[in-house]
């Protein structure tokens, strides 16, 4: 095949890559934040969400490749912006529209007793004795029972957990 045919061949639009990391979610002035993740380490782009205090999602289907493709590479040995630049709200809502979930910001501190515990602060919360603990929102707190969501999972609805049904979070010391 001639140079002249192989450039006439229309490209594969396929994305090279079957899944792509976004660290996405609303800053402390609630501006809007995204990155994509293709080849780093997973547990890095993991912390640097729960560092930044927002969302993580993963990309696998065609629909989401389309808006995430839009997205700025993220640098996840950055900080601040550097590692999740800001992005329009045009392109926030989109991404919002692929995973659902309200969109606000997630507390980067830790509750540092159950007295302090509200809502934004990141827990841990049990899902079933047989489906285990995930990580999940404080939306609402009425006494000892707790409205969460899921932190990873926006499209499943809020749901209720009494405080035995939770574990607090605590930063390493150093």
């Amino acid at each position: 095949m001639s140079k002249k045919q192989q450039a006439a061949k229309p490209k594969n639009d396929k994305p090279r890559h079957s899944r792509v990391l976004v660290i996405f979610g609303l800053d402390e002035h609630d501006k809007p934040r995204a990155a994509r993740f293709v080849d780093d380490n997973e547990h890095l782009v993991a912390r640097a969400a729960q560092a930044l205090g927002l969302r993580i999602g993963i990309a696998t289907k065609p629909k989401h490749f389309a808006v995430v493709g839009k997205l700025p590479i993220g640098r996840v040995h950055a900080t601040g912006t550097a590692a999740v630049p800001s992005i329009s709200k045009d392109l926030y809502d989109a991404l919002a529209a692929l995973v659902g979930g309200e969109p606000s910001s997630i507390s980067t501190s830790f509750a540092k007793s159950w007295d302090e515990l509200g809502p934004g602060h990141l827990v841990v919360a049990q899902d079933s004795l047989a489906d285990g603990w995930y990580e999940a929102v404080v939306k609402k707190r009425a006494g000892e029972n707790f409205t969460l969501a899921w932190r990873d999972y926006l499209t499943e609805p809020e749901f209720e957990r009494p405080i035995t049904a939770i574990a607090l979070l605590t930063a390493k010391r150093s």
